[in-house]
């Protein structure tokens, strides 16, 4: 699956993975609008160089949207979703679960069987998105950004589904 352009679509807004290095300007342009302390646009090309296939964008319009990196670590066995950003104007429409989704697929595809993700612990917004997908609080790292302000590390079993009906 290295390197082979997916695709995924719904309503107004197109996915993809592997995006070339000409969109990693507009993708750090919405990168300012998502974070204190943004990734720098060479980082970015770090993550897209080491793993391409696990670097989805999303775009409306003629314009990037949102973005998520994910790269494989612990022999394979764990997904980690590194950044997930969508753009302001387009928050609670989707994009982000949708961003999620597809990196979870992705991951089971490559063998993983849990993902793991860090996010501020005063981002309720988005840790009530990731608890919504079946993530749970594993750990906190102290200090983990830049200003100070600790990290909740979240993870999900990639293969575990919890029924919610009745079996009887």
């Amino acid at each position: 699956m290295d390197n082979v352009k997916l695709r995924w679509r719904w309503n107004d807004i197109e996915c993809f993975n592997n995006p070339s290095e000409s969109f990693l300007e507009e993708i750090y342009r919405v990168e300012l609008t998502c974070f204190k302390d943004p990734y720098p646009p060479r980082l970015l090309l770090y993550y897209l160089r080491l793993s391409q296939d696990l670097f989805i964008a999303c775009r409306s319009e003629g314009r990037i949207v949102g973005y998520a990196i994910g790269i494989i670590e612990n022999f394979g066995s764990t997904g980690h979703i590194v950044s997930i950003c969508v753009h302001s104007d387009y928050r609670r429409r989707g994009v982000g679960r949708r961003l999620m989704e597809i990196l979870e697929e992705l991951f089971r595809a490559k063998g993983a069987m849990e993902t793991k993700l860090e996010v501020r612990v005063s981002n309720e917004p988005a840790i009530n998105l990731y608890r919504s997908m079946g993530y749970t609080i594993v750990g906190i790292y102290q200090g983990y950004y830049s200003d100070g302000e600790d990290a909740y590390i979240m993870s999900k079993n990639l293969y575990h589904q919890v029924s919610t009906s009745n079996p009887i």
